[in-house]
């Protein structure tokens, strides 16, 4: 069983403006049912795929079938997950973007949503089931695998 998975955006603007891009990103993956919900500070976001499908190899490589996502889109200081610096010293503050509840065995949807968010959002960083941060270059390499453990994302990224 998969732990529950946030993306961490480090703008002040978590704003619903990327929603579609990411409603995108999950159709191309064969979520094709959808259910939003606007809750005010935040949305609400599920999907899920029919019941078999036989052109997309993620589906078949991954039992889930069904995620649902909480996207933050007012930044609220209770949202302030960790601080981050970068080579040059740089301190930078994260907040929760996007919170995915992790039942089921989602390691390959994972890896396949984010290898396609980060092309679109590349500054943001995944915060796995135990605490480890993955940016868009982790994803990269860990995707770019011919073999990857299934519980890559409660792994240490350094390690993969």
């Amino acid at each position: 069983m998969a732990g529950d998975v946030e993306i961490l955006r480090r703008k002040d603007d978590n704003s619903c403006r990327d929603i579609k891009a990411i409603v995108n990103i999950l159709m191309s993956r064969g979520f094709t049912n959808e259910f939003l919900s606007d809750h005010g500070d935040y949305y609400m976001f599920s999907v899920n795929k029919p019941d078999y499908d036989d052109d997309f190899r993620w589906y078949l490589d991954d039992a889930s079938s069904w995620a649902v996502m909480y996207i933050d889109i007012i930044k609220r200081e209770y949202l302030y997950r960790c601080t981050v610096e970068d080579s040059s010293g740089q301190k930078t503050d994260y907040y929760r973007y996007i919170y995915i509840e992790g039942y089921g065995d989602r390691a390959f949807m994972y890896l396949n949503f984010l290898h396609e968010y980060f092309k679109l959002f590349p500054d943001d960083i995944f915060a796995g089931a135990a605490d480890y941060l993955y940016t868009k270059e982790d994803i990269d390499r860990i995707y770019e695998k011919e073999i990857w453990l299934g519980n890559w994302y409660g792994l240490d990224p350094k390690t993969l």
